[in-house]
């Protein structure tokens, strides 16, 4: 067992714990580092679902932190659920010895508690860039630079940058943005990208295309950064043309409403909405799917990247991505050809662009075949988790004198 309840070599805290942050706390405890995790004894994205504590190896102990059951899609109960997590993480939080702190930005507020608590003991902090505020508010218009909550995020989002020993961010255009805007200087940055666990369930080959209607499926948040509104004209394009390509749509957000009133208003019939399913049966959903979707509004270049590209990259089928150019899952397409890259804001492209990989036969399996190896050999837990472990260890040594 590990040889204190409250000596850890590093502490971990996360709004989440599932996929990524579920890998990175596995991978370095089956180093022989000393791991806690702090995460909400609910859900985030469905708070009906609860979890408890428990000691999850003998390196590793997790830490459930009680938390009211609010609604992530309200921003005001979301802004509570940051805060009462934040607070409850940062009391639990002073009575742990650790040598390194690691959290996430986003939430807001929880990693400032954690950093707060790492230098009152001396410790070192590593901030994992998620998604960048308030920076993304003033982008898309939210706030004003001169708001109040814009001035005081700001003002932690800047302490995090100057005091961390390291940021680690998940895209290149995030670290060119850090570099301009907070003058981070190289050396105190890591690009880790993203990735899908390799997984022995997975095929072996190249799976085959799906022999039934031609499915172009959007899986995930339905939010403002992801702005879905051009695949739903260019949806709305195709329905005139090529009735046997069909859209589905699985997740909840903020913009669910306003894009079933868009589909309902104009009498769009190919395109399907489903609420949130298991993993199972989501799984079976992106088995019977042609195309994938990946989507970030221009105004998010440089903010955060759609993590659910690895996901879809693991299914080894083409990713339709509408992102801005020169973000990081453009370079990444550019480099890795797993998939055809669009402007987010032009139905037209999306349009033609899904038309043709449709009807190119071999231009949609060069992209199911980059897409396939691109997750084998370079975007998954080993390869990221070796990156994470050099990192972390970098930080540990340093803090030792070795």
């Amino acid at each position: 067992m590990i040889r204190s309840d409250t000596e850890f070599d590093l502490v971990l805290v996360f709004i989440s714990y599932g996929s990524v942050f579920r890998d990175i706390a596995e991978g370095l405890a089956k180093k022989g580092l000393r791991v806690l995790v702090l995460a909400p004894d609910r859900d985030y994205k469905n708070p009906a679902n609860t979890y408890t504590s428990e000691q999850a190896s003998e390196y590793l102990r997790i830490e459930r932190i009680p938390v009211p059951r609010l609604d992530k899609n309200n921003l005001f109960q979301k802004f509570l659920f940051f805060l009462f997590f934040s607070r409850r993480a940062s009391q639990k939080l002073r009575a742990i010895k650790a040598k390194l702190y690691i959290s996430a930005l986003m939430p807001i507020l929880v990693p400032y508690e954690v950093f707060k608590e790492s230098t009152k003991n001396k410790a070192s902090f590593i901030l994992m860039l998620e998604d960048l505020v308030p920076d993304t508010w003033i982008r898309r218009k939210r706030f004003s630079r001169n708001n109040l909550l814009v001035r005081f995020f700001g003002r932690q989002t800047r302490v995090l940058m100057d005091g961390s020993d390291k940021v680690i961010v998940i895209g290149r255009d995030m670290q060119d943005y850090i570099q301009r805007e907070y003058k981070v200087p190289p050396d105190r940055i890591a690009f880790i990208s993203n990735w899908s666990k390799l997984s022995e369930e997975e095929p072996q080959k190249v799976p085959e295309r799906y022999e039934g209607p031609f499915v172009v499926l959007y899986g995930g948040t339905i939010g403002e950064a992801q702005n879905l509104v051009p695949l739903i004209h260019a949806a709305e394009m195709i329905m005139r043309t090529d009735m046997a390509i069909e859209f589905q749509i699985i997740g909840s957000g903020m913009k669910q409403r306003e894009l079933q009133e868009i589909v309902a208003d104009r009498g769009i019939t190919n395109v399907r909405f489903f609420d949130l399913q298991p993993p199972e049966e989501y799984a079976r959903s992106m088995d019977r799917a042609s195309l994938l979707v990946v989507s970030l509004r221009n105004e998010s270049k440089g903010m955060s990247v759609p993590s659910k590209t690895y996901s879809c990259l693991a299914q080894g089928k083409p990713i339709l991505a509408m992102v801005p150019e020169g973000s990081e899952i453009h370079l990444e397409i550019q480099e890795d050809g797993y998939g055809i890259f669009c402007p987010p804001e032009s139905p037209n492209d999306i349009a033609e662009a899904i038309i043709s990989i449709k009807n190119d036969k071999a231009l949609y399996a060069e992209c199911s075949r980059n897409a396939f190896n691109a997750h084998k050999l370079k975007y998954n837990d080993k390869t990221a988790l070796e990156q994470y472990y050099r990192v972390v260890t970098e930080i540990l040594n340093a803090k030792n004198g070795v």
